[in-house]
């Protein structure tokens, strides 16, 4: 894992400047090569390969950086061993190398893992993402690298595009950045430099197909078991465990785990430490217990504002950065349930997609299926993930960020392009600025292929039930407790009460103050009602005063 960059041309000094802002990705040290286009250069975890995985690499045909984890090299050998190559499985990067010097760019299609890379073939310069977009990868002009902040100059500007977007869905997500000029190579995607040119947005992993009737709970148990199997590292590793299913299924599958970690939310409603303490126990891994307070969550935040570069998808990510900062104290990989909710369909507005009234059990989501009761399927999915509806921001502002235009289609395809890419921006943000290689098994190509596949009633079956067929797959890996769970939560934090207590006095100063009022985004007058009356969840008022951090700390110089 690690942090990787590259320009064409430009002032000398120009990319060891850039790695110098990326070092945290790569805290094993960094090295620069030039290829016949361009000068590239890495950030590097050595989690992998030890000397033989060093970069940037040099192949027959080109030089080559690359961020991520290759998890079928074994295929991979094998396939090049019919062509003649010989190449060392232990380094994935030369594993990459080779097979882009055999096939090409097309050799993506034959990855499973996470990855972001770029190849300067002396023709072009190629940069590939995996096909959820679990790494990120950014250009700008003759430029790229792995976050933001290298490609910004002095007077950056705001891109008004990206911030319709996110104050529709609170997710950043798209080819345009928050950042007049900077845009992210989409998931799946090719695109070449000098030109800029997409050669490719999205793949063939996530290709619309026929649902598979024949994808059976004892089949998908087999698929999760192959994928957390690959994900494992062979260095001592930790499982972030927050007693739900996702979680504590990787955590069943993850033999060898030397600890799991918990974020410990202790206020009533958000305390979900007796499952993962259930789950711990029945799967015999120690647990590491980390509060999240108010006070560690405010001295935080100035933090994550400037690693996240971009607006976040909700206050989870908080209790997510202090869960990732104490887990580097003892390890440098991490696996998570990342993406289980968005292929499986965990999350209430599935069942919304497919039915008028709540089931049993979701009877609090009344208001919810009340909202798109009775739209056609593309408009009820837009709705579902629309945020707009008691939005903190002012008239003036959202008339000049009016929602995007872009059509909505299947649930699923709207969960992977717009829900999902929000949340591994977080994932990567989160364990990156330690210097920890985050991993995520549950979106596994051959998982992602099977989601995509799901048979009718695999999400939502005809009794409710969220997840059916992953809980059905499941539930001979899982503790009782966790079997037995209904209340679905996903790192909840009391933003609304934290808001009219303990951070009260930033929320005002921030949101009230001055400054937000001449900027003219946060409605002042409707936040201080909210800290006054607003529920106890209150997403809107953590989405204003992130907002408005962000333009502190980006725009305002």
């Amino acid at each position: 894992m690690c942090g990787i960059a590259g320009t064409l041309a430009g002032a000398p000094g120009t990319l060891e400047r850039m790695l110098d802002r990326l070092k945290h990705r790569g805290p094993d040290g960094h090295a620069a090569a030039d290829g016949r286009l361009s000068r590239l250069g890495c950030a590097r975890l050595g989690i992998r390969g030890g000397e033989d995985g060093a970069q940037p690499l040099r192949t027959r045909r080109g030089l080559l950086v690359f961020n991520g984890e290759i998890y079928n090299t074994k295929e991979l050998v094998k396939d090049l061993a019919w062509h003649g190559v010989r190449v060392d499985g232990r380094s994935d990067t030369r594993v990459l190398g080779a097979l882009l010097d055999q096939y090409g760019i097309k050799a993506v299609d034959r990855l499973n893992g996470m990855y972001a890379f770029a190849w300067d073939d002396g023709e072009k310069v190629w940069l590939a993402r995996d096909p959820v977009g679990v790494k990120p990868l950014y250009y700008r002009d003759g430029a790229f690298a792995s976050e933001i902040t290298p490609l910004l100059g002095p007077g950056a500007r705001p891109r008004a595009a990206a911030i319709a977007r996110w104050t529709t869905f609170h997710c950043a997500y798209g080819e345009e950045t928050f950042f007049e000029g900077v845009r992210r190579v989409p998931p799946g995607g090719i695109v070449t430099l000098p030109d800029g040119r997409v050669h490719r947005r999205g793949s063939l992993t996530l290709a619309p197909a026929p649902p598979n009737p024949a994808l059976t709970p004892e089949m998908l148990r087999k698929v999760l078991a192959r994928a957390v199997r690959d994900a494992t590292p062979s260095e001592p590793f930790g499982v972030t465990l927050s007693g739900g299913i996702d979680s504590t299924l990787v955590l069943a599958l993850a033999e060898g785990a030397a600890v799991a970690f918990h974020g410990r939310v202790a206020e009533e409603g958000c305390d979900e430490a007796p499952y993962a303490r259930s789950a711990a126990e029945a799967l015999g891994v120690p647990l590491r217990e980390i509060p999240v307070t108010a006070e560690a969550c405010r001295e935080a935040l100035p933090q994550v504002v400037r690693a996240m570069e971009e607006p976040a998808a909700g206050p989870g990510v908080l209790g997510q950065w202090i869960v990732a900062r104490e887990a580097s104290r003892e390890v440098r990989v991490l696996l998570s349930g990342c993406g289980g909710d968005e292929l499986f369909g965990g999350y209430a507005r599935a069942a919304a997609l497919a039915f008028d009234e709540p089931p049993p059990g979701l009877e609090a989501y009344a208001p919810l299926f009340a909202r798109v009761k009775g739209l056609p399927p593309a408009a009820r999915a837009r709705a579902l993930l629309d945020r707009r509806e008691g939005a903190l921001f002012t008239r003036d502002f959202l008339a000049a960020h009016p929602p995007p235009e872009e059509e909505i289609g299947d649930a699923v395809a709207a969960e992977l392009a717009i829900t999902l890419p929000a949340l591994l921006h977080v994932e990567d943000r989160v364990t990156m600025a330690f210097g920890i290689e985050g991993r995520v098994p549950l979106l596994d190509r051959r998982l992602v292929r099977s989601a995509v596949r799901l048979p009718p009633g695999a999400r939502v079956d005809a009794r409710g039930r969220l997840k059916a067929l992953l809980r059905d797959a499941a539930e001979p890996l899982l503790p009782e407790a966790v079997r037995a769970r209904r209340d679905k939560m996903g790192f909840p934090l009391p933003v609304g009460a934290w808001c009219r207590g303990p951070w009260r006095d930033l929320v005002m100063d921030v949101c009230c103050g001055p400054r937000a009022r001449e900027r003219g985004v946060v409605d002042a007058e409707a936040v201080a009602r909210a800290v006054d009356e607003g529920g106890r969840f209150d997403r809107g008022l953590f989405a204003a005063l992130f907002l408005e951090l962000w333009f502190r700390s980006f725009i305002d110089g």
